[in-house]
């Protein structure tokens, strides 16, 4: 009797050894399970820009050919005699990193190119401008931030503009959209305003590009919400625009109204 109630206990306590290990195996098999999904992430990491000297990637493909408003270097219209050309910030272009909505990276009175004077913006009659999506490498932003990347092959900009007197911290705002890189936008007829002695002062900012939503559908995420199809230009990147303006003592800017 006592061999078999030893044999008994010890069945037992086997079988209560088995039973542990099963949900120790079962708990540790449910931790271990790992769920992957597919959906994008819309605050990745930026990816690390291609630093000089290394070859270009990816590869920029041409731009400026077949522009529907015209190309970029047309000569102006004289609608009442004029004989000096329109305005062209251009060389260099204003350049600009990647920053927040509202924040001016770009100002006639304070970032003129050098012996460019901002008495060209003295008018009171007419202050017609559009813009050109140009691309930068290296150099500095128009700030003196340096560039430090190769450009991203960005085909498109919308690109903020403001009209205003120095005297106010509020003008005329028009936002050029879908504008193809080195063609003119259409032209904006922007508002004189009145009751200055200053040249006016005229702003670019809230510059977004099309390159984020090509960056994403190229890791397979096409058509992303909240970057496609515009989006901020990454802070490491920079872009440029070539600005165009005409007032009444110049010949008028070609090509189609936007008014």
């Amino acid at each position: 009797m006592k061999k078999m109630a030893s044999l008994l206990t010890m069945t037992t306590l086997l079988t209560s050894a088995l039973l542990l290990m099963g949900c120790d195996s079962k708990t540790s098999n449910k931790k271990s399970t790992t769920t992957s999904t597919t959906s994008p992430v819309t605050n990745y990491p930026y990816p690390t820009p291609t630093p000089d000297p290394t070859t270009p990637y990816p590869t920029i493909p041409p731009t400026g050919v077949n522009c529907a408003n015209g190309p970029a270097a047309a000569p102006g219209v004289a609608d009442a005699g004029q004989t000096i050309e329109y305005y062209k910030i251009n060389q260099p272009p204003i350049v600009a990193h990647g920053t927040g909505e509202g924040i001016v990276v770009w100002s006639s009175v304070t970032n003129m190119p050098a012996g460019v004077s901002q008495n060209i913006l003295y008018t009171d009659a007419r202050i017609n401008v559009r813009v050109v999506p140009r691309r930068q490498s290296f150099g500095n932003d128009s700030m003196g931030v340096p560039c430090q990347y190769y450009p991203q092959p960005y085909q498109k900009l919308q690109v903020g503009v403001r009209v205003r007197k120095q005297e106010a911290s509020v003008g005329d705002y028009y936002l050029f959209d879908n504008v193809p890189t080195d063609c003119p936008s259409a032209t904006r007829h922007f508002q004189v305003p009145e009751g200055t002695s200053l040249p006016l002062a005229i702003e670019v900012m809230n510059i977004k590009w099309d390159y984020s939503c090509t960056d994403y559908a190229n890791r397979g995420y096409p058509n992303v919400p909240g970057v496609c199809p515009w989006d901020r230009v990454w802070p490491t990147e920079c872009v440029g625009v070539e600005l165009q303006f005409s007032t009444d003592s110049t010949k008028d800017l070609p090509g189609p109204q936007a008014y």
